[in-house]
């Protein structure tokens, strides 16, 4: 029922700006830097490009990929590759299909009329000019809808039946931008589930329907306006330390300094639960200077509580730092410094690290480009529930330690990376690294395919081994795209009484296809060969996005 009132929502939603929507257009804007799977480009907020948005990237007339909008300033964006069939570069054009409004349509035709052929045009700098004229002119209650609604499918078929899994998925991504013309964003990420198989239990020690909410939030940060909050289920983005919570959060913005308030009831990490005999808060001060993500600084310093049936669980402090100094040099870090300690069973006053990540991106020329970090990431002990846990907040999936990469792009489209990850020993047995390099050739004979390998030599803690990885992918039609890939990886693990060697190879075909400007559909499958054990596994979806 819940489900369905959500989808009901939606469409209603949806109705109201396609109902507004008479035809739509598309315009185009220039890439001003390039990452591994990332490019920025030159529109943003006011060019009305939101999250979510997706975009299709276009080299000397054409088309090479798509990618998904992630993140968004006042005149630029950062996109997400979803396909790539040749290197995105500085230059290269982002293309995007917008709903006009009846009366923006009017607008722009009355600009092609031999009276209007100088009329001003929209304040922007050269640099942030879309190729076609964007009109100043939208309805005040238009709301800015985008997202995605897809059905998934994951499965595993092993020659042991106790591993096999059967899983459909409901997943629902939904961003309002200017909710209802009240400058209010509404965001919405969640997935329902049913596992089908009796195994289910070992895997999540649940079964039947189950429902997770990653994001519900009602935000209002409108530029220009001294107060902004949210509420509902969120993570802030100016005490990212503080994790998912349900709760609220007000700020206040004077000049380039925000100061505000967070709170609300813990969310358990595994199950997206809430736990009302938890709760976490902060106060927090953010300076920020820049409009754009190539010359900006962004801080914040925070003071921040948990508590467990009203008594302390943990107080912390928060620093959180970014800086861009050009599309040459950027910078970011975290940290966390735990202010009690127990000792025999007693608080007291200490001043503890528990998190540090930093990290520095290096791109001096447009066929070099270098990113260097450290995580050291330490287990933070929570007084009242009496139990520590690894507090590693920017990428869980990262290992703690150095790390190291370096790519250079060739002509041809040959780019060849270089990267190494070093984790000191700390309280394991010894030290531990990943050593490894990669290649790849893109739009091999002016064609689109490209293909690549990879080589990891692994020294882990309690194991070693190689690991090796071909891939190749080819756009077969402008909305189809397959991809092939193999990874061989060998490795032994430690002991004291023999080193057992361990096999692991694994095939995977995938496709993507893109059915028209809304629909989509993708399908993944593997083929597992173990040492112990043959499995196959197999991921589907459809969807439409919006």
């Amino acid at each position: 029922m819940a489900i369905r009132k959500v989808l009901a929502l939606m469409l209603f939603l949806c109705g109201i700006r396609f109902a507004s929507a008479q035809e739509t257009k598309e315009y185009r804007y220039a890439i001003t830097y390039t990452a591994a799977s990332v490019v920025y480009i030159n529109a943003g907020r006011e060019e009305q490009i939101a999250v979510g948005d997706t975009v299709k990237i276009f080299h000397s007339g054409k088309s090479i990929g798509t990618a998904v909008v992630i993140a968004v300033s006042r005149h630029t964006s950062a996109a997400q590759s979803l396909t790539q069939q040749s290197l995105f570069a500085v230059g290269d054009e982002a293309a995007i299909v917008t709903p006009i409004l009846r009366d923006q349509v009017l607008h722009d035709d009355a600009q092609q009329q031999p009276d209007s052929l100088h009329a001003p045009a929209p304040e922007s700098s050269p640099a942030t000019a879309p190729s076609t004229f964007v009109s100043s002119q939208q309805s005040s209650n238009e709301n800015i809808i985008s997202g995605r609604v897809g059905m998934q499918y994951n499965g595993v078929r092993a020659s042991d039946k106790r591993f096999n899994f059967s899983q459909p998925n409901a997943v629902l991504r939904l961003d309002i931008q200017n909710l209802f013309g009240t400058g209010m964003v509404l965001t919405l990420y969640s997935r329902s589930y049913y596992n089908l198989t009796g195994s289910s239990m070992q895997f999540n020690g649940t079964s039947g329907v189950q429902h997770r909410v990653y994001e519900m939030t009602l935000q209002h940060d409108v530029p220009g306006s001294a107060i902004g909050y949210g509420v509902g289920r969120m993570t802030s983005r100016y005490v990212t330390g503080m994790g998912i919570f349900d709760g609220a959060q007000f700020f206040y913005h004077y000049g380039s300094f925000t100061t505000g308030m967070l709170g609300g009831a813990q969310v358990t990490d595994q199950t997206l639960s809430l736990n009302s005999n938890a709760t976490k808060g902060a106060f927090f001060l953010n300076y920020h200077s820049g409009e754009d993500f190539f010359h900006n600084y962004d801080g914040t310093i925070a003071y921040g509580r948990q508590m467990v049936n009203s008594k302390l669980d943990r107080e912390f402090l928060y620093l959180q730092n970014s800086l861009s100094l050009g599309p040459e040099l950027s910078f970011y870090e975290n940290s966390e410094i735990e202010l009690n300690s127990i000792s025999n069973g007693v608080r007291r006053p200490d001043l503890s690290l528990s998190n540090t990540y930093f990290s520095v991106n290096y791109y001096p020329v447009q066929w070099f480009s270098a990113n260097v970090g450290y995580d050291a990431s330490r287990s933070v002990y929570l007084f009242e529930t009496m139990k520590s846990f690894s507090d590693t907040l920017f990428d869980k999936n990262l290992l703690q330690g150095y790390r190291a990469n370096l790519t250079v792009r060739l002509p041809l489209f040959i780019s060849l990376s270089a990267n190494a990850v070093l984790q000191t020993k700390n309280s394991y047995t010894r030290d531990a690294h990943n050593l490894g390099g990669s290649i790849r050739m893109s739009e091999i004979g002016g064609s689109d395919l490209s293909v690549g390998a990879r080589y990891t030599r692994i020294a882990g803690v309690y194991s070693n081994g190689t690991d090796i990885v071909f891939d190749c992918d080819k756009s077969l039609f402008p909305m189809l795209m397959v991809s092939l890939r193999y990874d061989y990886f060998a490795y032994t693990m430690l002991s004291t009484s023999t080193n057992q060697p361990y096999l692991t190879r694994t095939a995977t075909a995938a496709l993507y296809y893109r059915m028209s400007r809304l629909w989509y559909f993708s399908v993944n499958i593997d083929d597992v060969i173990d040492s112990s054990m043959k499995s196959y596994r197999g991921f589907a979806e459809i969807g439409v996005r919006f």
